[in-house]
């Protein structure tokens, strides 16, 4: 598995910086303090961002 780069979101963040991709990322999840954090993950190279995103998953019924 790659190692996940740190970026800072402006307006808009849909080209990898790695590879210059321009079509978007495919996303993980990974657990992270009791919730999640989002990664991306580019689709072509596989170049990894964490861009600060968290969430909390429960579970269905």
């Amino acid at each position: 598995m790659k190692e996940a780069m740190t970026k800072k979101i402006g307006k808009e963040f849909h080209i990898c910086d790695k590879c210059q991709y321009e079509n978007g990322f495919h996303v993980s999840f990974e657990s992270s303090n009791g919730g999640h954090e989002i990664v991306l993950i580019c689709p072509s190279c596989g170049q990894r961002y964490r861009v600060g995103w968290k969430i909390t998953l429960t579970e269905n019924p």
